[in-house]
């Protein structure tokens, strides 16, 4: 199920009544429990199965560690192993294997290999780095292993940042599913707000934009003009996608009486790579921060070891989001830019760097980075990339150049939108703003959700994740 299926607004209506009926904060994790597996298994219900073996493994290595303290060692071995193997079987298994095979067929070899075929299961990347996290922050004493099966449960299968997060810790979720919850009618309206703006961003921005995106993507040989529009359009459309997804996990979250994480802060005004990581997918970036980054010395071991550090991680980053090529230029070409940027920003006079030409050229110039890294995301033939690239842009047919304004112009009224709503919401709060003005805005994002709905139903782009 997913929050902009029709099917998820009577679960809704149930849900949430009765949760605040209930009263009981065991009673209410054990209705959120419920809730949450038929949520996760609408679809497909043996996947509970797969959830709920990975979260019982998670808990039960926590607890060993509790009670075994000289074997934590070992406790994190079995709980890496069982979650890295999970990954590797069903979200990397066909890629080895392909990959073999063209291997094998480079050298003449002959072979029987051929990929399997592996299901993958909706929000295993998320579920897994959440459980893993959890036995991590255990095995280094930042967190206590729970005794209660039911609230670690909860904590893993809580259905608003199930299958896309944030990913939360065990310090802030966790904490939240243990604490008693009592309805309050601003945090239960901001809640509301919040929820409506990611489905307005979702609906509206990106799977309108996906529609001319995708287009251009699937022509044979698009111009370069017209791939560059795209490739900005596709900018707007992920934000949108996936920090709509974020604001309605965390809107829902609300009206349950929880606060998830904050998961996109403006990163496209950010003025530096780094700065961008800090503001892009803030949940994930942390955890590769404290679990790939920092343990392989970050920056206390001088600038090598950065170095090596920035790029396993960035490449692990890259690898996570998909078991394709692609996706590992994603994370080189971020490596390359995090570590040159850093090498050759000290040499840039202070004076102008903190003048604002200076301050709007590291914005401009760390938009064209991100910019390039989407196109590497977005295509999964670096051939055609290297192509585009190598290209006249100004060869290109008259009639591509003026689809490339019209794709950048839809392009630019999505990034409008996602502005404008983002700056209204940072200036004033929903609990903020008055009933009269509260219920237009609600009444607009409601009937734009409804004008720009389509028949044929798109999933949020994180879910391929």
């Amino acid at each position: 199920m997913t929050f902009t299926e029709l099917a998820f607004l009577p679960f809704l209506a149930i849900v949430l009544p009765v949760y605040w009926a209930i009263g009981d904060r065991t009673r209410q994790n054990a209705w959120i429990l419920a809730a949450s597996l038929l949520f996760y298994g609408w679809r497909t219900p043996w996947y509970v199965l797969l959830l709920a073996g990975t979260a019982l493994i998670d808990y039960l290595t926590a607890r060993g560690m509790e009670r075994w303290p000289a074997r934590k060692g070992w406790m994190l071995g079995i709980s890496l192993a069982t979650n890295l193997g999970l990954l590797a079987w069903f979200k990397y298994l066909d890629f080895f294997v392909e990959n073999a095979a063209a291997l094998l067929d480079a050298l003449g070899v002959a072979h029987v290999l051929s990929p399997p075929g592996v299901p993958l299961p909706v929000g295993i990347s998320f579920y897994t780095f959440q459980t893993m996290g959890y036995a991590i922050d255990c095995w280094r004493g930042d967190t206590r292993p729970r005794r209660s099966l039911l609230d670690y449960a909860t904590f893993v299968t809580f259905f608003p940042q199930l299958v896309a997060g944030p990913v939360e810790r065990a310090n802030g979720l966790l904490r939240e599913v243990e604490s008693e919850r009592r309805f309050g009618w601003p945090m239960f309206v901001s809640g509301v707000g919040l929820a409506l703006w990611g489905a307005v961003q979702k609906v509206v921005v990106a799977d309108t934009l996906a529609l001319y995106v995708d287009s251009v993507f699937a022509m044979p040989s698009p111009s370069a003009p017209l791939v560059a529009a795209a490739t900005v359009g596709f900018s707007a459309q992920i934000l949108a996608d996936f920090a709509g997804y974020s604001d309605m996990a965390r809107g829902l979250g609300r009206m349950l009486g929880f606060e998830l994480m904050e998961n996109f802060r403006a990163p496209y005004l950010a003025r530096s790579p780094s700065e961008f990581w800090g503001r892009w997918h803030i949940s994930f970036s942390t955890w590769i921060r404290d679990n790939v980054y920092v343990p392989l010395g970050g920056a206390r071991h001088g600038p090598r070891r950065r170095v090596v550090a920035t790029w396993v991680a960035m490449l692990a980053s890259g690898f996570w989001h998909g078991a394709a090529w692609h996706f590992v230029a994603w994370g080189a070409w971020h490596a390359a830019v995090l570590t040159g940027w850093r090498a050759l920003a000290p040499r840039v006079p202070r004076t102008f760097a903190e003048s604002p030409l200076g301050r709007a050229g590291a914005l401009g110039l760390t938009l064209l980075c991100v910019q390039f890294g989407w196109l590497l995301f977005r295509e999964d033939s670096l051939v055609r990339v290297g192509g585009w690239l190598t290209r006249n842009p100004l060869a290109a047919p008259w009639e591509e150049q003026v689809g490339a304004v019209m794709v950048l112009s839809v392009a630019l009224a999505g990034a409008a939108v996602l502005g404008f709503g983002g700056a209204v919401r940072r200036r004033w709060p929903a609990d903020a703003v008055p009933l009269p003005a509260r219920t237009a805005l609600w009444a607009c994002g409601t009937l734009a959700v409804l004008l720009f709905s389509r028949d044929v139903h798109r999933d949020f782009l994180y879910f391929r994740f």
